[in-house]
């Protein structure tokens, strides 16, 4: 064997240290890695998990409103027939000149003056509903 001297040992041993601090902060770093990778994975498996959720969130939310839509439309459409519905019965009143309120209200015992002031008759119609649609007289 070489003999060596106190400065030979001395830079061994330093060496000897620096590659094991070299060693063990290669091993941390390896370590830490793993540890982040393992992280990462993690992290993309929920990410998955939130895109997934999120796509079905999205499908449902067209679902429903593909079904407003169609609720609306129905919903339009039965709007527009109770108004044509409603146009109708105006014109049957219009036509009937007011007589069908006229026959009720005889019907319910108004006098010929009433109907005339009430509905806008004249005597004779007023008098002609009476005598049609008016209460008996129990004289």
């Amino acid at each position: 064997m070489i003999p060596m001297n106190d400065h030979q040992v001395l830079a061994a041993v330093v060496i000897v240290l620096v590659l094991a601090l070299a060693l063990w902060f290669s091993l941390r770093g390896l370590r830490k890695a793993e540890d982040l990778e393992r992280r990462q994975a993690l992290l993309e498996a929920e990410l998955g998990a939130l895109r997934a959720t999120v796509d079905q969130a999205a499908t449902a939310s067209d679902e429903l409103a593909a079904e407003a839509g169609r609720r609306h439309a129905a919903l339009a459409a039965e709007m527009t027939k109770i108004a044509e519905q409603q146009e109708q019965l105006r014109l049957m009143e219009e036509g009937s000149g007011g007589y069908s309120h006229a026959i009720r209200l005889a019907q319910g015992g108004a006098s010929a003056e009433e109907l005339a002031r009430d509905c806008g008759l004249n005597r004779g119609e007023a008098e002609l509903l009476v005598s049609l649609h008016g209460r008996p007289d129990n004289d």
